[in-house]
């Protein structure tokens, strides 16, 4: 049983970052129909931009600040590379991520180099005993940021004026561009929103897993998972898929190999997607990309 706790706490610490990212795919998706491949790369910049901001503020206005900075970054992303490429197809401005992606990692090597990076954590003291597992308190926080972010991004999509509109953008962009909804401004937004929650989770993490310059491959892929179990338009669902992916990953790590964990993992997924290509959602989302 203690073993079986363990593994629970340790993939919902992990899943939360995975499930972060995915949303992070969800948002851009939802809006213009792409795939954001640089979404990895945008966590690892907002990961070492709390580590750079730790130096001078405290661990959590850090972490806030690391949120900011990935939210600047994919922000930046947009308007230097997708934004002229609107007219060229989903798939041109789907391949510019995988080129931007590069440019990302390529700059955080040459100002941080391959050593991980680390920072105080926001909440110190020993691990907590849950049912007889174990887990630091800054994993509660990466969980906890997880969640918060979900709610925030379900409440702006649902309540608010500009997040109706985006959510009018993704379902009938033509309709909503003739009432003067902008696809710019609506972009800007989500690809703010994208890199903030990304961000914001992976600089939680940074200090009990660090950051290196080369982990956005890793993260993005992972995140790319989760967004799919999510069907690329569940928010909700992306997130409860991230906690999946984090939990079986544990569990293949512990029972079987921890070297072919994410082998076995993508496996486990080529198989779900041939059974249930809609993910965990009920129903079959639109072919977009």
């Amino acid at each position: 049983m203690d073993v079986a706790i363990q593994l629970l706490l340790s993939g919902l610490t992990v899943g939360a970052l995975y499930g972060a990212i995915g949303m992070g795919y969800v948002i851009v998706h939802r809006l213009t129909g792409m795939v954001n491949f640089a979404m990895g790369d945008i966590a690892a910049a907002g990961g070492f931009g709390a580590v750079v901001l730790a130096g001078v503020v405290p661990p959590f206005v850090a972490i806030l600040g690391g949120a900011a900075v990935a939210a600047l970054v994919s922000v930046a992303m947009y308007h230097a590379a997708i934004r002229a490429l609107q007219k060229h197809g989903l798939m041109v401005q789907t391949i510019v991520t995988l080129g931007v992606s590069i440019i990302i990692r390529s700059a955080l090597l040459l100002l941080f180099g391959t050593d991980p990076s680390q920072f105080d954590p926001i909440t110190g003291g020993d691990a907590l005993n849950i049912l007889g597992g174990h887990i630091i308190p800054e994993s509660l926080w990466v969980i906890g940021l997880a969640v918060v972010g979900w709610l925030v991004l379900t409440l702006f999509f649902d309540r608010t004026l500009p997040g109706k509109a985006l959510s009018a953008f993704s379902v009938n962009a033509y309709a909503a561009q003739v009432v003067g909804i902008s696809l710019p401004v609506m972009a800007t937004i989500a690809f703010a929103f994208s890199g903030g929650i990304a961000g914001l989770v992976m600089a939680a993490q940074t200090p009990t897993s660090s950051v290196t310059a080369d982990i956005g491959v890793t993260l993005g892929l992972q995140g790319f998972m989760a967004a799919i179990l999510g069907g690329f338009e569940n928010l909700r669902l992306t997130l409860v898929g991230g906690f999946l992916i984090g939990i079986v990953s544990q569990v293949v790590a512990r029972f079987v190999s921890s070297q072919q964990q994410w082998t076995i993992l993508f496996a486990l997924l080529i198989v779900l997607l041939v059974v249930r290509p809609q993910g965990l959602t009920r129903k079959v989302v639109s072919d977009r990309v």
